[in-house]
């Protein structure tokens, strides 16, 4: 076992190795290889080259130079996380590229999250990816810290940019609207007439919007748009909406919609919530999808193993990080993105199953 830790390999050694200039190392693993041009085999033998030897670039002095530091601050609520496969995907495609994520998990007081902030500036992050900014109880102080960044991508739109730039800020989001429009046509279409909505809460943009788009589709078919049948959790039971979605609070919800109101559908905020008003509704003494047909969201792998298996809409999360990341690498590469690309929404996708 070695005594003492391994020396760190330099750009100029592997340039060395593999007879290659060290500009061009430096242009590959600073992700800037398409730009300038160099080969696809010269990249791939440089970055297969970098982790061979298991290269770190030495931030610090990257810094001095006055260089990229290839790592970008990611801030998430460990609350309000929309879907970790989101991170992961976006982790992935910007490691291919030798961007660095690092993670801030916003909890805790006000304070603490503007800590996660300055941690970022001190780290010399080169830009932050935002997946917390619309936290009703952080909002207000959030995005005005983030607009201070030079390099900032939004998940979702910012519900208050103070301070933005005449453009607008950049972000990219599911079609939130399109959601709850396919969702309530496809239950019409087989048959449905009394269709409930299944919300944690109406804090969110995205939950306003889905409310609103639920509500508006119903009206366009010609169908009663009833509040009665909206049901939100943090309105209807003590519950928080940060809380789990317990079997006895999804209990409630079906006693609420299908027993009070007389649902015959039901599409819930997420795939989880779906699978427990299933299960819920079978308690009642009811049949899904005979008696009430049930709708989630997200396509988790949930929907696949619950018994009928879960339709569900798709927000298309692949799609969602690779806008994400070609956002950040324009901005990272030229400082801006043109105003007719700083905000991409990304279309969502039925997926049916057995439970409509």
């Amino acid at each position: 076992m070695p005594t003492h830790p391994a020396q760190r390999i330099t750009a100029e050694q592997i340039a060395r190795q593999l007879g290659i200039s060290r500009t061009t190392v430096s242009l590959v693993l600073n992700g800037r290889a398409v730009s300038h041009r160099i080969s696809a085999e010269t990249a791939k033998r440089v970055l297969a080259a970098a982790k061979a030897a298991h290269y770190r670039p030495n931030i610090i002095a990257r810094q001095l130079a006055g260089k990229r530091s290839c790592v970008v601050g990611v801030l998430v609520s460990t609350v309000a996380v929309p879907d970790p496969r989101l991170l992961q995907l976006m982790e992935t495609m910007a490691a291919a590229r030798g961007i660095r994520f690092i993670v801030g998990h916003a909890v805790g007081t006000r304070e603490r999250v503007l800590d996660y902030l300055d941690d970022f500036r001190a780290r010399g992050v080169d830009g932050v990816i935002s997946i917390f900014h619309n936290h009703p109880e952080y909002r207000k102080i959030v995005e005005p810290e983030l607009l201070s960044f030079k390099n900032v991508v939004f998940y979702e739109r910012p519900g208050d940019c103070p301070g933005a730039e005449a453009e607008g800020p950049c972000y990219v989001e599911a079609d939130f609207p399109a959601v709850s429009r396919i969702s309530v046509e496809h239950l019409i279409q087989r048959g449905r007439r009394r269709i409930g909505l299944v919300l944690a809460n109406v804090s969110f943009p995205y939950a306003l919007q889905r409310r609103w788009a639920h509500l508006k589709t119903l009206v366009n078919a010609g169908l009663a748009a009833d509040e009665a049948l909206v049901w939100i959790l943090d309105e209807r039971t003590p519950a928080k909406w940060m809380q789990p979605f317990t079997p006895e609070l999804a209990a409630r919800a079906v006693e609420d919609l299908v027993v009070g109101q007389g649902a015959d559908a039901i599409a819930a905020v997420n795939d989880l919530y779906a699978a427990r008003l299933m299960a819920a509704v079978r308690r009642s003494g009811r049949c899904v999808p005979d008696d009430v047909a049930i709708v989630g969201c997200d396509n988790l792998e949930i929907g696949t193993l619950v018994e009928p298996p879960l339709t569900t809409v798709d927000l298309n999360v692949k799609a969602i990080a690779r806008a994400m990341v070609t956002m950040l690498l324009e901005l990272l590469e030229h400082g801006t993105v043109p105003p007719d690309r700083r905000a991409v929404v990304i279309a969502p996708e039925l997926v049916t199953r057995a439970s409509t």
